[in-house]
């Protein structure tokens, strides 16, 4: 991680740093990281070349493991920018962070996520607004679904599960609750081996309606998620 935030300086010192550029480093980067977290990615299906990516929320894992398999720009909570390491490669990257205190904060990140999407870049989102320990998939929160609308652009449904064979993924792999960084990671570092499945939707939807685009999605990530079929690609 270190590494990766010191390439990220480089180059944004040195170079014109477009958005296309920070995701496709951000995607090198996360596949070395997990190589070195000795955890596995198997997947089925595809997200689209360009719009929003939906998924439930498990871990901070998860940004490196979509970041592994598909280049994107993420929609972050606001506490993410202060983790030390994480949150500066997130940054660094092109995050675009929500403060779920405020409700006003959705309409106000709102611009950014235009921004991303008008690139043509894929932009992924976890609408629970928080991670949990994959008992679940909590209800979907509709603001941030909004510049999607907008635009006409695709939204592709995904799912993400993991498992551990020397332990219990919602303990250990999950990220949840008042579990902290430090003590979650160190654990995280002792396993053997972790393995992360993902399951994206065939159909890619357009919506009129955000609380429409909430409700079908929830469903959508909550099929894919029951699906005992998820891992049947490996990368």
């Amino acid at each position: 991680m270190a590494g990766c935030a010191a390439e990220f300086c480089l180059r944004a010192a040195f170079t014109r740093f477009t958005p296309e550029q920070r995701a496709a480093l951000l995607a090198g980067w996360s596949s070395r990281i997990l190589r070195t977290l000795n955890l596995k990615i198997s997947f089925t299906g595809e997200p689209h070349p360009e719009g929003l990516i939906v998924s439930n929320h498990l871990s901070y894992l998860d940004i490196l493991v979509f970041s592994s398999i598909a280049n994107c720009v993420f929609v972050s909570k606001s506490e993410v920018k202060s983790w030390p390491v994480v949150g500066w490669v997130a940054t660094l990257s092109g995050a675009v962070y929500v403060d779920r205190s405020r409700r006003t904060d959705t309409q106000s990140v709102q611009p950014e996520m235009k921004a991303s999407l008008s690139r043509g870049l894929r932009l992924a989102m976890f609408p629970e607004g928080t991670s949990t320990d994959g008992s679940r998939v909590l209800r979907f929160h509709s603001s941030l679904f909004q510049p999607a609308i907008d635009l006409n652009t695709p939204v592709t449904a995904a799912a993400i599960r993991y498992s551990v064979a020397d332990g219990d993924a919602a303990q250990d792999v999950c990220y949840w609750g008042d579990m902290t960084l430090g003590p979650h990671l160190f654990k995280l570092l002792r396993k053997d081996s972790v393995s992360a499945s993902v399951r994206f939707s065939e159909q890619h939807f357009h919506f009129a309606d955000r609380k429409e685009a909430a409700r079908i999605m929830h469903q959508e990530v909550e099929r894919l998620y029951a699906d005992e079929d998820i891992s049947s690609l490996a990368t």
